[in-house]
């Protein structure tokens, strides 16, 4: 039996409408694969010829990569392919199907917040956002699998569910650290009562079940406990052609002490992230405002954290757009677009060696910063509430 959707005026129209798109983006990403890059050329081929020289498995026991074991758990599977279709091909599958799940992800998360045509609509133009296509099928990253589990997450949190809302969380930073950006999201769950404290331990348990196959395979287990300590000291500069406050500020005082700087940054997201949980734990009654809690730790923490690079605004490019779509107003989509304009100036600094691109980027970021804390403020509670000497005073109160 046909559905009502089919006999609504235009119905067929905007049908045919979504498969010319989807066959595009099909067409698109297959055009993507034989792009090259230097992450590629320098680190992705040479660990896909790594695992398959070394018995796939078997090389998981050792520390041939930087990345965290999840995603080369995946690229192993993959290689079974490498005869068929070549190396490259591998590395850019994975990242297209991690994109696809991210793209299922989004629609599952606007399911919870919006009318389901908002999120079939949503995860289909997931597939078409700017640093989306960058990303993953022309750089051939995988940013999109622990933001695809962040915002299982949060849809877990907007339909009241928190043990598997810190699974997610937990998968999500076991694929990368920068899943932990959706930590204040999950520090204002357990402050809300909503989920009892046991619940943090869910994280890292899933953590360290991802982490179990390596294991099994040989790593030893303080490499993996230790893995994301061992991948900060991989270089020494506070900013990586990252859109922050970094950025702007290597470039008015380049000078700037590094052992400092990373103390200040890590002090400053740390206060920023308590001071989200803080004001939003009385504020996760409505899943719009869950998905605002999640996209202000986005932005806030990589923009506050030294040592980042230009694809780690990712999870804060995609719950912008989520969210332009779920509050439709005029400041969201200025979120949104200033947000994913920023992202794509850091990514040209990389990709197409665009001079400045970064430092630009970090202006437009800075400006999509200001308008995240507005919407903030207004929709959830200004920056501050729930801690005594910042609270606003009421009116009438003692020396008003």
């Amino acid at each position: 039996m046909l559905s009502n959707s089919a006999h609504a005026p235009g119905g067929a129209a905007r049908d045919h409408r979504r498969y010319l798109l989807m066959a595009g983006i099909a067409l698109a990403y297959v055009a993507c694969i034989p792009l090259s890059n230097g992450d590629v050329r320098e680190h992705l081929l040479h660990w896909t010829a790594y695992l398959i020289e070394h018995g796939r498995f078997a090389a998981l026991g050792t520390n041939f990569s930087e990345y965290a074991p999840p995603y080369l758990y995946l690229l192993a599977m993959s290689t079974w392919l490498a005869p068929s279709i070549g190396e490259l091909a591998v590395i850019k599958l994975v990242s297209i199907a991690g994109t696809l799940f991210l793209a299922g992800c989004m629609r599952w998360l606007l399911a919870g917040c919006t009318d389901p045509a908002t999120a079939r609509r949503g995860a289909l133009l997931t597939l078409c956002l700017p640093t989306v296509v960058a990303n993953g099928p022309v750089w051939g990253q995988c940013d999109a699998l622990y933001t695809g589990c962040a915002l299982l997450a949060v849809g877990a949190v907007m339909r009241g569910r928190v043990v598997p809302a810190m699974l997610a969380a937990g998968v999500a930073v076991a694929f990368k650290l920068q899943g932990v950006f959706v930590a204040p999201l999950m520090l204002a769950v357990v402050l809300a009562a909503r989920g009892r404290w046991w619940t943090m331990i869910v994280p890292p348990i899933a953590y360290a079940a991802m982490m179990l196959p390596a294991w099994i395979a040989g790593r030893p287990v303080r490499d993996l406990a230790l893995l994301y300590l061992a991948q900060g000291a991989y270089f020494h500069d506070l900013a990586r052609s990252v859109p922050n406050i970094w950025q702007l500020l290597r470039a008015v005082a380049p000078g700037f002490p590094y052992g400092a700087g990373v103390a200040i940054g890590l002090v400053l997201a740390a206060t920023a992230a308590v001071l989200i949980a803080l004001a939003a734990r009385r504020a996760l009654d409505a899943p719009r405002r869950v998905l605002l809690v999640a996209l202000a730790g986005a932005v806030l923490l990589p923009y506050l954290l030294p040592k980042m690079h230009e694809r780690y605004f990712f999870m804060a490019d995609v719950l912008a757009f989520a969210y332009a779509l779920a509050a439709p107003s005029r400041r969201a989509r200025w979120i949104a677009t200033l947000v994913q304009v920023a992202s794509l100036l850091a990514y040209a600094t990389f990709l197409v060696h665009l001079t400045g691109g970064a430092f630009v980027g970090a202006l437009v970021m800075t400006g999509a910063l200001v308008l995240v804390v507005r919407e903030f403020a207004a929709s959830v509670a200004p920056l501050g509430t729930g801690v005594p000497f910042l609270a606003p005073r009421r009116r009438g109160a003692l020396g008003a």
